[in-house]
């Protein structure tokens, strides 16, 4: 059965892109800016011009109109960004959120920033690589096709309804159970290496998942509070929230509309969950896991 992506593109796609492009070309990408890549952000009543692509993927560009939890995703502007088809539609939408703080300072979820970040990354690498390629189609060649997904996620959802538009980035993909648990170990067991190659910049998905002390993330809004980092977003276990369990440790996981968590345990353990019932239940399924393997040393 394939099943709709939501969100966990954001994490699957768009943040492993990120993470390709710093395999291949450095660091440095990360600090990119915005606003040298996307023309159109001179359009926006926010403020681009010190908008990294990482604060984009952080979703803290600091452009926002409402600070409650997932408060603009659920607003008529981000209705609008949602419907709109064509692409200078939809940048325009994606672009029109006023300026209220410096970027990196409060998260705000945004899929319209991971869909101005993946138009970033595609006009990057078509000054390095040249006019035809493409930030999907890069992401399909060089890690989905080493990974041996099947040939349905070769495809995302675009822009003008066509296979020559814009990836949307942060939804349009369509997994199996076995793409899914593919792309999970790769993240997670794996540490981003494919037959031996590194094929994803080690440290900062060493951040995204949840093995660098020192770089959490930031908080989300809301109840309860989880860390949100490169995409990924991550929660925080203590001892007395187990049967089993007698330490401290994160499970950094993916998320996705109506009910999709894609959760990476330290112990080596994937639990992943589709749903369309608005139901997020994974918890019982890590104190499970700790009978297959403790989750600390």
């Amino acid at each position: 059965m394939r099943l709709p992506s939501y969100s966990t593109a954001k994490s699957a796609f768009t943040s492993i892109a990120l993470m390709r492009l710093g395999q291949k070309y450095g660091t440095g990408v990360y600090d990119l800016l915005i606003k040298d890549y996307v023309p159109e952000y001179t359009n926006s009543p926010g403020t681009w011009t010190t908008v990294t692509f990482n604060n984009a993927l952080d979703m803290a560009t600091g452009n926002y109109r409402l600070a409650g939890f997932e408060a603009d995703e659920g607003s008529s502007c981000k209705k609008a960004f949602l419907d709109a088809e064509t692409y200078n539609d939809k940048i325009k939408t994606a672009f029109n959120f006023p300026n209220n703080k410096e970027p990196e300072q409060l998260w705000i979820y945004h899929t319209s920033d991971i869909f101005i970040l993946t138009r970033a990354m595609n006009n990057y690498i078509i000054q390095k690589q040249g006019g035809v390629t493409d930030i999907f189609n890069m992401v399909g060649d060089e890690v989905y096709a080493p990974l041996h997904l099947s040939a349905g996620t070769m495809t995302s959802l675009r822009t003008d309804n066509s296979v020559t538009g814009a990836p949307f980035g942060g939804y349009g993909l369509f997994w199996t159970q076995d793409d899914i648990a593919k792309v999970a170990l790769l993240l997670s067991e794996q540490n981003g290496v494919i037959k031996g190659i590194q094929v994803l910049y080690p440290e900062m998905l060493a951040d995204a998942t949840q093995k660098n002390p020192h770089d959490r993330g930031l908080d989300t809004t809301g109840t309860p509070v989880f860390k949100y980092n490169n995409a990924f977003w991550a929660k925080q276990w203590n001892p007395s929230e187990f049967k089993q369990n007698t330490c401290t440790f994160w499970t950094p996981f993916m998320s996705g509309y109506g009910g999709i968590t894609v959760v990476m345990m330290p112990n080596g353990s994937i639990y992943y969950y589709f749903s369309d019932n608005e139901e997020f239940s994974w918890y019982d399924a890590v104190d499970e896991s700790t009978k297959l393997k403790p989750m600390c040393p």
